[in-house]
């Protein structure tokens, strides 16, 4: 038997997607009113496109007297299948949107928080006025600029236009750059390949390394996985994981390299002096194509294998197979890179450095390498808008880059806002209210300071399906429809079609269950409330359109298409343009070197550190253990979950905890995991519930003892806790499912460049004393 029989295959992870959904469509048959009476009229089919992680996977809907009764994935779909005539998939969490559509526990009317502090149930009318009555009001007491929108998880575009153009906040929290993975999305951008420096052309490809990503498990679309798994059994491609931890990708995979936390600059580096040193990379495209290849060979030079090993844990010799066969498979070769390095304090120049090694090899937009992905040219508001309006925040400074009282932060110079400081901006008086969409910013960082400052806020908007811990603690609970029961639009880049640009959309599969509404009409509900409060034209705006639908189709003009006919009852997307490799150009060029960005410059000088790839030791920037906290905790993803919003739903914890062999417990919050040799020396066995604490902050969870953890280094998923929506029960089960929010054990650590959250925290894990 080869060392590949017997475990993943494309073909096996198919047939185990299309397993879970009939098991989905067992265990998810509840009626709009929550009872579980089993629908009997005649079956109907829609689409959909998954939003739990906001990657699109095509969805198709078995529908039967106004309820979702199955979901399966769409032949040929461009991130749920592997490319032309294969079958589409799904993974739990993309099966768990039929579960939440359905769901009792969601939020089923509207609610205003009275003078004596308690939420009411209201019609939509009186929310609307009310919300417009309370935005007024917040802007003629506080300013509309220290209103913070907290909406990038949104499903229709314009939630930038209500709260940037027409109320005239500047301030915005986005998920990408501040809590996902800021350093790989700006250093792409400014090393001249943008954000998709994280996905390669997975099945052209002959060597992939998946560096800090779990891609067999956590994936941005099943075609990755897929992608992956195609290009080794047809290239016969080699799969390398970089990873402390043995993740089910570091089982399929070739070489494990199992790296100390926050080492992989020192790695990418002596990966570089391999290559340069044996005269492996691409000399043509290096002379012609990049800038400061000097710098970056000096900063290689003081990086053999040796010295890399020491800082990494790794094998120098491991460390020069590694690179030469990256090198030699080049450009057929890719590195799959995402938040696993960039959620650390010194991600930035890890980040650089790994980056750097595709312009090295000269693997840019080439087969198999990294693709430089191109998106279709949809309308934008502007294209679609026939009035004219007046853009209220566009010449209005983020607070950040505005007052003195943040001069000490580096990040000022990139980004106008960090998601840390948002709790001393609050105090500072510079941010006074928020409105939160479907996402729950407490779980996501300094999680203790951000609960206190949006209790201190003059103003809270929760756009929502579940309660959590925005929507328990806000003024105004607007309940939203989830994603099958609304009109979506999807463009996408990256997909299982490299060589085509390509569009999704779908009307919705069910009506909007209960009183709720989709975040389209939530928004155009608060427009006509505020021109109605303010006698302001511009707020008119969105009456043009009677419908999203109809929104959708004059963006989708420039295409020549419409979300009838793209919906048009066999699949739910469109291959648009064919675009080639090595579209770049005489004139581009790959920055190996960022000293001609003079904000970066600037904020680089502050910060300490250089313009060209360099090597940073942990700690320098965010945490460093110590006799107190001598563990390096850093949380993960799980294919199950996505970011709370599917924690509530009995079956994904049921799953999760088989997964983990513990579903005889009663436990089904998130599980901590740590190695024998920490386990043993702080007498704690799997099963038992421990603390972890850091210098900030502490919580319990269950342990698991396994070797799959590096010694030293103890991991957990995130998304959980009492901020999150999970509606805590009255029995032991039920209160064990909100686990712990692990952010509570961090502060303000972060990246200094992009202020990305910063998730290695130094800790100390005890026994709690029970089971």
């Amino acid at each position: 038997m080869s060392e590949r029989e017997g475990t993943l295959t494309r073909r096996n992870l198919l047939k185990t997607a299309g397993a879970a959904a009939g098991v989905a469509a067992l265990g998810g048959c509840l009626s709009g009113d929550g009872t579980d009476s089993a629908p009997s009229g005649e079956l109907s089919t829609a689409f959909g496109n998954c939003w739990m992680c906001s990657h699109n996977c095509g969805q198709k809907a078995y529908v039967r007297d106004g309820t979702v009764v199955n979901l399966t994935g769409v032949d040929g779909h461009p991130r749920g299948s592997a490319g032309p005539d294969t079958e589409g998939t799904l993974c739990p969490k993309g099966l768990a949107q039929l579960d939440k559509t359905h769901d009792p526990k969601r939020i089923k009317e509207p609610h205003i928080r009275d003078e004596d502090g308690n939420l009411q149930k209201v019609d939509w009318e009186t929310a609307f006025d009310e919300t417009a009555k309370r935005l007024v009001a917040f802007a003629e007491e506080n300013g509309a600029e220290t209103f913070l929108d907290a909406t990038s998880w949104a499903e229709t575009d314009i939630f930038r236009t209500v709260w940037r153009d027409l109320y005239g906040s500047p301030e915005r929290i986005s998920r990408g750059i501040h809590v996902c993975a800021g350093p790989t999305f700006v250093t792409g951008g400014m090393m001249g390949v943008g954000s998709n420096n994280r996905v390669p052309d997975y099945q052209n490809s002959e060597y992939i390394i998946a560096w800090g990503r779990n891609v067999l498990n956590s994936f941005a679309g099943q075609f990755e996985a897929k992608g992956v798994l195609e290009a080794i059994e047809e290239n016969g491609a080699t799969l390398v994981t970089i990873d402390p931890q043995h993740t089910i990708t570091a089982q399929k995979s070739d070489e494990w390299m199992p790296i100390e936390p926050r080492t992989d600059g020192a790695l990418a580096l002596a990966m570089a002096n391999v290559i340069i040193e044996e005269d492996l990379y691409d000399q043509e495209f290096v002379e012609n194509h990049t800038y400061g290849f000097d710098a970056y060979r000096e900063a290689a030079a003081e990086m053999p294998p040796e010295r890399a090993a020491e800082i990494t844990g790794l094998d120098a010799d491991q460390i020069r197979r590694v690179a030469r066969g990256f090198a030699e498979a080049a450009p057929q070769a890719g590195i799959s890179v995402w938040t696993g390095t960039a959620q650390a304090g010194n991600g930035w120049k890890a980040t650089q450095n790994i980056t750097a090694l595709n312009g090295l090899v000269g693997n840019i937009d080439r087969p198999g390498g990294l693709r430089l992905w191109k998106y279709p040219a949809t309308a934008s508001f502007g294209q679609v808008c026939e009035e004219d309006y007046t853009p209220r925040a566009e010449y209005k400074e983020p607070a950040l880059k505005k007052y003195d009282e943040y001069s000490d932060y580096p990040v000022r110079h990139i980004e106008g806002i960090a998601h840390n400081l948002v709790p001393e901006m609050v105090e500072n008086g510079h941010i006074n209210g928020i409105v939160c969409h479907h996402d729950d910013p407490l779980k996501d960082g300094n999680a203790d300071a951000w609960v206190e400052a949006i209790e201190a806020m003059d103003l809270v908007i929760s756009i929502d399906a579940y309660w959590n811990g925005v929507s328990r603690r806000a003024d105004i609970v607007l309940p939203e429809a989830t994603q099958l029961e609304k009109d979506t639009l999807g463009t996408g880049n990256w997909s299982a079609y490299p060589n085509h640009k390509w569009i999704t959309g779908s009307k919705a599969a069910v009506d909007p269950q209960w009183n709720t509404k989709p975040d389209f009409d939530i928004l155009t509900g608060i427009a006509d409330a505020m021109a109605e409060r303010t006698d302001n034209d511009d707020w008119t705006i969105f009456q043009q359109w009677d419908s999203h639908e109809e929104y959708i189709d004059d963006q989708l003009s420039t295409l020549d298409l419409t979300l009838e006919e793209i919906d048009s009852g066999e699949t739910n997307y469109e291959l648009l343009e064919e675009y080639d490799y090595e579209q770049y150009g005489e004139d581009f060029t790959f920055r190996f070197d960022l000293d001609q960005v003079s904000s970066f410059a600037t904020a680089a000088e502050e910060a300490g550190m250089d313009t060209a790839p360099e090597w940073i030791p942990p700690g320098t920037y965010g945490d460093s253990t110590s006799e107190a906290y001598p563990l390096e905790f850093t949380d993960v993803r799980s294919v199950f979950f996505s970011h709370g919003s599917n924690q509530p739903h009995e079956r994904l914890q049921d799953q999760f905890a088989k997964q983990n062999q513990l579903s005889e417990e009663d436990y089904r919050g998130n599980y901590l995991y740590v190695h024998p040799q920490d386990a043993e020396e702080r007498d704690i066995e799997t099963g038992d519930l421990v603390t972890i604490e850091s210098e900030s902050g502490s919580g319990e969870l269950m342990a698991i003892v396994t070797e799959r953890a590096r010694p030293g280094f103890v991991t957990s998923q995130y998304g959980f806790g009492q901020t999150s929506a999970i509606t805590t029960g009255e029995d032991a089960r039920e209160r064990s499912a909100d686990g712990m929010n692990t952010m509570t054990l961090h502060d303000t650590q972060m990246d200094p460049i992009t202020g990305q959250v910063d998730r290695h925290i130094a800790v100390e894990v005890t026994p709690a004393g029970g089971d």
